[in-house]
């Protein structure tokens, strides 16, 4: 098959990655065939390897850091960028996962998997992303996830995030439940506070007694909300 119909094909296939057998079964030859014919179109800039046996058109990082495990989907910083609540480039790409894998770096940008348990693994979709498509969080579950974890993605920009009017809060609330978080509760209770918006009486009853940090990469400061039992060490707003 010439190049142009190859790609032509996997085109409308609309499988971001694909694999030796893949191609095997698309073009009718051996599998030993194919691995030549997949080098051959690899060496003349056709096609890109991801890891091993595994290929793709895509020249996009975020497209093929979603579509590589299942379960996965885009996060953090990266999910921000995507829905144009930071004005922040980002350097590498934030991927959820199910199970620990090793970075690999894409198109000059590095991709990050972030292993969560299987119960905290919720609230993407899948989104029609240029010619294909790729699984990625709720802008709802971007900030439970980056409140979860803040040294994936700051603070400050989970506060600046929290400003886009068409964030659901009660999504965000019943997020912050499902991840059984009580820091995320009281991180996400304090942000909205600074914003005039107070989800105090519905989540009073889940906090507990302890100073928990806003900022856990921070030291601990003199500075604390006896409201949300929590030590703010980071200065916002």
């Amino acid at each position: 098959m010439k190049a142009i119909n190859f790609i032509k094909t996997v085109q409308n296939l609309q499988k971001t990655l694909f694999t030796v057998e893949d191609v095997s079964r698309l073009i009718h030859k051996p599998v030993n065939y194919t691995r030549t014919y997949l080098h051959r179109l690899k060496s003349r800039g056709y096609i890109t390897a991801i890891e091993k046996n595994k290929y793709t058109l895509s020249q996009d990082p975020l497209e093929v850091g979603s579509n590589l495990v299942f379960p996965a989907y885009i996060s953090f910083i990266s999910a921000y960028y995507f829905y144009g609540l930071t004005t922040q480039i980002p350097v590498i790409v934030q991927v959820v996962t199910l199970k620990s894998r090793k970075p690999l770096s894409f198109q000059d940008m590095k991709i990050k998997f972030i292993k969560f348990p299987p119960k905290k693994i919720f609230g993407y979709s899948k989104q029609k992303f240029r010619e294909k498509c790729l699984f990625i969080a709720t802008k709802e579950k971007a900030i439970v996830d980056s409140l979860y974890l803040p040294e994936q993605c700051p603070i400050s920009e989970t506060f600046e995030a929290l400003h886009d009017q068409e964030i659901d809060i009660l999504k965000l609330i019943e997020f912050a439940l499902q991840m059984d978080s009580i820091v995320i509760l009281k991180r996400l209770g304090y942000l909205l506070e600074k914003q005039d918006r107070d989800i105090y009486p519905k989540v009073k009853s889940k906090l507990n007694a302890r100073y928990d940090l806003l900022n856990p990469l921070l030291k601990r400061s003199k500075d604390n909300s006896a409201k949300w039992k929590l030590n703010i060490n980071e200065k916002l707003g």
